[in-house]
């Protein structure tokens, strides 16, 4: 686990706290552990632990919770179902609370088939890729989201956001415009979020190398610190995807859809597109 301890309470909204408890509640009683992941995490770590404006709003929870088998799962959401608050939705990982609030939980663990994704039942037919959801929990951070009653829940760093959001770019087509924002927004911002000291003391030699550019040593440094926390697997299918849209001939299609969602209207395609290879560089050239 990261050991980064957080104290935001008073700043969740009142209906994120009210979610988090039912669902730390449920998963405690059954020892699963869980880690806030998503659109949430994002605005946790950026707007409101170091007052980075997000620009677009959160309109769901996302959840991870490790389980071993499909058994596990399902009851942890019917007992989710019990408490009245809850109800299932048309889509399969989401439930909705209060009748209309989003509620997505993504199983990972040894839930996973060998290619590392999740087929749901009943026939398999849907199938998550949930590549680097392990990493994302080991290395969570810790965060106060309430004082009375007190609650602590494990939230994604911006390292395994970023990793999340890269394989949901390349495996969820219905979401790439928005995963692909959020990758440019955390390359963008990783060293306002508490990370410019780091950046000194750990990766001078790039900010060197890259002519005292620090947006984009951000990207680079960011992406050292996703191969550092990275699996092997998890850091060869980050490089596959990232590799093979720099040298697509119809262009850096991640670069076309952080165009497309015109969170950065003062960039070019080109000058996105060097963030990305920066990034790249990064996971590349980390060994350990």
């Amino acid at each position: 686990m990261n050991n980064i301890s957080l104290d935001l309470s008073g700043k969740i909204s009142e209906l994120f706290v009210e979610i988090l408890i039912e669902i730390e509640r449920v998963a405690k009683t059954r020892n699963l552990p869980f880690v806030v992941i998503g659109a949430t995490s994002r605005d946790i770590i950026l707007q409101l632990a170091h007052d980075i404006e997000t620009a677009r709003a959160t309109v769901d929870i996302d959840i991870g919770v490790m389980v071993a088998g499909w058994d596990q799962f399902t009851e942890l959401k019917e007992e989710l179902f019990e408490s009245a608050k809850f109800k299932p939705s048309k889509h399969t990982q989401r439930l909705e609370y209060d009748d209309n609030f989003p509620v997505d939980i993504i199983p990972f663990g040894a839930i996973s088939d060998s290619d590392n994704s999740i087929s749901w039942p009943p026939d398999g037919a849907i199938k998550i890729n949930i590549t680097g959801f392990q990493e994302c929990y080991q290395h969570s951070i810790s965060v106060k989201i309430n004082s009375s009653p007190e609650l602590v829940v494990m939230v994604a760093s911006l390292e395994g956001l970023a990793i999340l959001k890269l394989i949901s770019w390349d495996d969820n087509i219905e979401r790439r415009i928005k995963d692909a924002a959020d990758i440019f927004l955390i390359m963008g911002k990783y060293l306002d979020a508490g990370n410019t000291d780091r950046l000194f003391e750990e990766g001078l030699d790039l900010v060197e190398d890259n002519g005292y550019d620090y947006e984009i040593s951000s990207a680079r440094f960011l992406g050292r610190n996703i191969a550092r926390i990275s699996t092997k697997a998890t850091k060869t299918k980050l490089i596959e995807i990232l590799g093979r849209e720099a040298k697509a001939r119809q262009g850096h299609r991640i670069a076309m859809d952080v165009l497309i969602s015109k969170s950065v209207p003062r960039l070019s395609y080109d000058q996105i597109t060097q963030y990305f290879s920066s990034l790249l560089k990064g996971i590349v050239e980390w060994t350990g």
